[in-house]
């Protein structure tokens, strides 16, 4: 109430401060208690929209709508048609330079409203909204261009496949911003020469290139990830004419264009990958072969490889890395034969042991007492460690795609390698990694490598509770994958008594973030276990009771997905060993499930559907005898899902 007294405040820049205020709480605010407020909030900015002429209380009017259709999503269709016009008016006579942030903040907010009320309705607005955004050029400088391509990632995100006809018009202008082309004159490049650097292109031409149009190209290729991550299939007919304007990017081995465009061409390997997954979806809706997606792999991997030959940058070395381990992943079952994965898992291992050895050198040439140059080691020997982590991806990423093709003698060389890394601490975290990606896609297959790293991942579950969290983690979740192999039968009493003692200590102090994630996967992994090898489980050991005390998990926000799919899969099925004798866990169960509902990083869509399939259909009867266990406002978020 105070705030909404304050928007009406004479002076206007005391109510645009007032709104800019309303603005930063509400991003914070509960959904549910958004709801309570957002219509007198709502019919206030909108008279201010409609009535005021101050420009800085238009632009916080426009911000706060945002705000709230952010937060209520839904629950906000009954405003759209009322606020959708007035922004399409701004859009389209606001167009002088003082008005770009106005005019930028429109396109936030109808994106939003379009997020916020779903494609069926959004899809005409949609259309006039990219058709304005993209009418003329915006200057690098442009305040509208930040908000111009957040916008229209939104909007593809919303409309998904359907944003398909809108391509044909959007691609062009967005490939060429991919080329240096534009070569500033002479007298400009000599007023602003730090401004400027010199770029090899192509045959070895060389360019002046503004430093502005880097950020101009990770933008649009930011929007290429958007758009083919969104758009799946439906970018097939598309995807030929973006790898043929990446490519050069990716290809470009010159050290000025590393230095300059080390980030531009990280993104641009992610864009490759998603072309090859693109590529592949493509065929199979067209019921055509995926050779596309082949040709791209093939293509990629010759480009990728021999970046790795010659480039020096630890840091650009891992973004190749991570592009690699992205493509095969995006490729499929069945793409990469037998005779190719000796000579991945070759190249691969030996990206890491020339790791190795520089990180050995930056080691020994230390200087004792510390200073600038020891920090910069100290960050390259981390970039070094997260090309290693990133090359061990990429044996997974085959393993995941090639379970089958995986030769044994393949098996065996990774076998010794894990071995040997997990004779010392500083490559222990790099073995079991490894480790869990053979338990994890070789399954039964994975057992003769069994004697080589399952004491160790025995021996650091019982490690101190701050002692390498990363490693802990990693035996966690190699516990929680092998727990599907039959032959772990022998070895999961065992496993269930150390993550037991594990999951029933202390929760780790916020501060203390690495601790955390190993909990989370200590509790993923003991209902793995509970799942998989019931028989297993010791009497004087009561998972479930010690599982829900950690209940919902949060910091492993991967993991807390999977985990809180699986526990509403297990409510639905009425298993009695979540739920208890007489459901006496339902209560618990409830609340965590009422706490994560709607909480997109930790708990995904359909399980969201789940949960609001299970508590729909449990008596009101039942949910008042569990109200206890709830939070204020986990009630309200149940109040809501019972209207729905």
């Amino acid at each position: 109430p105070i705030l909404l007294k304050a928007m009406d405040d004479p002076v206007d820049r005391v109510a645009a401060m007032a709104m800019s205020a309303f603005v930063s709480f509400g991003e914070a605010l509960d959904n549910t208690l958004m709801q309570t407020y957002c219509h007198n909030f709502m019919e206030k900015v909108v008279s201010k929209l409609q009535t005021s002429q101050h420009r800085g209380v238009r632009e916080e009017s426009i911000t706060c709508v945002a705000v709230i259709a952010g937060n209520i999503r839904q629950e906000f269709s009954k405003y759209y048609d009322s606020i959708m016009p007035v922004l399409k008016q701004f859009v389209m006579h606001f167009t002088g330079e003082k008005e770009n942030r106005l005019r930028g903040k429109s396109f936030e907010c109808m994106s939003l409203l379009g997020v916020a009320v779903g494609k069926e309705k959004f899809l005409p607005d949609a259309r006039e909204a990219l058709s304005e955004m993209f009418s003329k050029p915006v200057e690098d400088d442009d305040l509208q261009r930040e908000y111009i391509k957040e916008a229209s990632d939104r909007i593809c995100q919303c409309l998904k496949q359907d944003f398909a006809q809108f391509l044909p018009g959007l691609l062009p202008g967005i490939l060429r911003t991919l080329q240096f082309d534009q070569v500033a004159e002479r007298g400009e490049q000599q007023d602003n020469a730090d401004m400027y650097c010199r770029i090899t292109v192509g045959e070895g031409a060389l360019v002046m290139v503004h430093s502005q149009k880097f950020e101009e190209m990770k933008t649009s290729l930011q929007l290429l990830l958007t758009f083919c991550h969104e758009v799946e299939g439906s970018f097939f007919d598309f995807a030929q004419a973006t790898a043929e304007a990446l490519l050069p990017l990716l290809a470009n081995t010159d050290e000025d264009f590393t230095t300059w465009c080390g980030e531009v061409r990280g993104i641009g390997l992610q864009v490759w990958a998603q072309l090859i997954k693109v590529a592949r979806q493509g065929a199979r809706d067209r019921g055509i072969s995926p050779d596309l997606a082949g040709q791209l792999l093939s293509t990629g991997l010759r480009t990728t490889f021999g970046l790795l030959d010659k480039i020096k940058e630890p840091e650009t070395l891992s973004a190749v890395a991570s592009g690699i381990a992205e493509s095969f992943r995006s490729v499929g079952q069945g793409a990469v034969q037998a005779s190719e994965i000796g000579q991945i898992v070759d190249k691969m291992l030996d990206c890491i042991d020339r790791s190795l050895v520089r990180t050995a050198k930056l080691t020994k040439g230390k200087v004792k007492h510390h200073d600038d140059d020891d920090y910069e080691e100290d960050d390259e020997e981390h970039e070094e460690e997260q090309f290693r982590r990133n090359c061990e991806e990429v044996l997974g990423a085959v393993l995941e795609v090639a379970s089958t093709e995986f030769p044994d003698a393949c098996i065996h060389k990774c076998g010794e390698k894990i071995g040997e890394w997990l004779k010392t601490t500083q490559n222990k975290v790099l073995g079991l990694y490894l480790a869990c990606d053979i338990l994890l896609h070789l399954k039964e297959r994975s057992l003769p490598l069994w004697p080589v790293f399952m004491e160790q991942v025995f021996a650091t579950l019982s490690a101190g509770p701050k002692e390498d969290p990363d490693a802990k983690l990693a035996a966690a979740y190699a516990v929680n994958v092998a727990a599907k192999v039959p032959a772990f039968s022998q070895a999961a009493p065992e496993a269930y008594r150390r993550l037991a003692k594990i999951v029933g200590g202390p929760r780790p102090k916020k501060r203390d973030i690495g601790v955390r994630k190993a909990m989370d996967n200590a509790v993923a992994a003991l209902i793995s276990l509970t799942q998989e090898q019931p028989a297993a489980c010791p009497p004087d050991i009561q998972a479930w009771n010690l599982i829900l005390a950690k209940l919902p998990l949060r910091d492993d926000e991967h993991e807390s997905q999977k985990v809180h799919a699986r526990v509403v899969d297990l409510v639905l099925k009425q298993d009695q060993g979540l739920l208890g004798a007489s459901n006496q866990n339902l209560g618990l169960v409830l609340s965590a499930l009422a706490e994560v509902y709607g909480a997109r990083n930790i708990c995904e869509e359909e399980t969201d559907e789940k949960i609001l399939k299970v508590f729909q259909s449990i008596p009101r009867e039942t949910l008042l005898g569990a109200a206890s266990n709830f939070t204020e406002k986990q009630q309200k978020k149940v109040e809501k899902m019972l209207l729905r």
